[in-house]
């Protein structure tokens, strides 16, 4: 793991076991994934390793996040099923069937590369409302979202957010002494804004 890329955590374990719930209800491997926010592209590498995807598309916008991805995405033989990108500008609407995503969640401004992995904005909430927003777009109907956040991301904004689009499939919850933090399985509306 290189410098200021977020180390997998308990979140990314929650997301890990949504996608495996996943794989056990799909019955067929997807044909298109991405990994939004992909850090050490843990989660991203879990779908083809795991056979839920047939390709991942991994983003991140920090470069050591973007080289760290790379380098685990071949150290495991994946360079032909895995591309890394640095944003979903160039990616088409409605092309992915799953989209996974382990935003920061905390609420607070970053101030290095690192802290960006932590810090979702000042409200807590920003980030992950963004990730929503693109990942709609990314999806086709029907497509799955997995997304990890917290209770200390201002929850009301964030669901709010998730209604307007998609359909709530399933929720873990894994709670803390001072936060629960909650993985979904999100299906996308159609018609939704």
């Amino acid at each position: 793991m290189l410098k200021d890329v977020y180390e997998p955590s308990d979140d990314t374990w929650l997301a890990a076991g949504l996608l495996g719930s996943i794989k056990t209800s799909l019955g067929r491997r997807l044909k298109t994934c991405a990994d939004i926010g992909s850090g050490t592209g843990f989660l991203g590498l879990y779908t083809l390793v795991a056979g839920i995807c047939e390709k991942t598309v991994f983003v991140d916008v920090y470069d050591n996040a973007l080289l760290n991805t790379r380098l685990n995405v071949d150290l495991n033989g994946l360079g032909s099923r895995g591309l890394v990108v640095s944003s979903t500008d160039g990616l088409h609407d409605s092309s992915f069937q799953l989209v996974v995503s382990n935003p920061p969640y905390l609420p607070g401004v970053p101030g290095n590369e690192y802290e960006a992995s932590l810090y979702a904005g000042p409200r807590g909430f920003e980030v992950i409302v963004d990730v929503v927003r693109e990942a709609y777009r990314l999806l086709v109907e029907g497509g799955l979202l997995v997304l990890v956040y917290s209770s200390l991301s201002n929850t009301e904004v964030v669901e709010g957010e998730i209604s307007k689009r998609f359909k709530v499939r399933e929720v873990k919850v894994k709670r803390f002494f001072f936060e629960e933090l909650k993985g979904v399985v999100l299906e996308k509306k159609s018609g939704g804004s």
